[in-house]
């Protein structure tokens, strides 16, 4: 295990999407690995994330676990932040090793919530989640662009990165999921419950089909000057979703906004039930569609952050 980088030294620029919107089915996943970093799950603050609870690292640069950045979630990890110990090292990789039995690997999904937190200083650097098969083989990878604000995405065609023509918001809290669908090649991914990519390739290149993790990735944009910014994320989350279900209800309908400074949501298709919380652990039913279309929160003002999931009932 290396070194004290816990998170005491970190500042919490903390900025909660007060309107954040999380689209959850129901019914239609079995966890393979779920973490929240606590310390009841045998992880310590005072130690790097790399050596605990089966997740490695490769670069010495920072990593380690942060308490209260996200507010009344407990403990969240992070990468970045603290330069490596040698000035040509150009990133540090993240990641917990999965092991899926092949034929239950079809059609997975990874789940996290995330935050890219910038500090003072104006170097500035990439961080990405990308999937690899279990022969360490690349397959894909999403960069969210600290210096453009851009999310980008990578396959393995030898490319690069193209742009997705979504963005983000720095030290704004954000849940990522990216569904892969290893038995026919593709996967799609979500930000906020908005479609960001959609079935675009596993592979190009013949590789393995199959899952051996999701690294978090910081990538140092020049090297030998490291950027302070570092990426934050919790309630990280891999799922098999079921064989006879289709690819996850995404609620084709649904939109967020907000007018007369109440968030209005938009429902469906179909039957589902809109909650709410302070905190992404208790919840409350506002609403259920198709009863009823669009809901106005009127009780948006008496709330200082709010997050809404959309379920749907099968």
């Amino acid at each position: 295990m290396r070194g004290n980088s816990g998170g005491a030294t970190i500042r919490a620029w903390l900025v909660i999407a007060i309107a954040t919107l999380i689209l959850q089915p129901l019914g239609q996943a079995q966890i393979i690995y779920s973490t929240g970093f606590e310390p009841g799950e045998g992880y310590e603050l005072k130690y790097t994330l790399a050596g605990q609870g089966g997740w490695l690292a490769e670069g010495t640069g920072g990593n380690g676990l942060v308490e209260n950045n996200f507010e009344n979630l407990g403990n969240q990890a992070y990468i970045g932040f603290f330069p490596p110990e040698k000035e040509d090292e150009g990133y540090v990789n993240l990641w917990r090793p999965i092991d899926i039995p092949e034929n239950e690997a079809n059609r997975i999904r990874f789940s996290v919530i995330m935050m890219i937190a910038d500090m003072d200083k104006e170097q500035r650097d990439e961080f990405r989640w990308s999937i690899y098969n279990s022969e360490t083989k690349r397959l894909a990878s999403i960069d969210f662009d600290n210096h453009s604000r851009e999310i980008n995405y990578e396959l393995d065609d030898g490319k690069g990165f193209q742009v997705t023509e979504f963005g983000f918001e720095r030290n704004a809290v954000y849940e990522l999921s990216i569904d892969m669908d290893f038995k026919d090649n593709h996967w799609s991914a979500f930000i906020g419950g908005e479609t960001m990519l959609e079935k675009q390739p596993l592979t190009t290149t013949g590789a393995k089909l199959d899952l051996g993790d999701i690294s978090a990735v910081w990538v140092i944009r020049e090297i030998g000057k490291p950027g302070d910014n570092y990426m934050v994320f919790d309630n990280y989350k891999i799922e098999q979703l079921k064989e006879d279900k289709e690819m996850p209800w995404r609620g084709e309908n649904l939109s967020l906004e907000m007018k007369n400074g109440l968030p209005v949501i938009t429902l469906g298709p179909g039957k589902c039930v809109l909650e709410a919380s302070a905190n992404l652990k208790h919840w409350e039913t506002l609403a259920t569609s198709p009863e009823t279309t669009k809901h106005t929160d009127n009780d948006f003002p008496n709330h200082p952050k709010r997050f809404y999931r959309l379920q749907k009932i099968d």
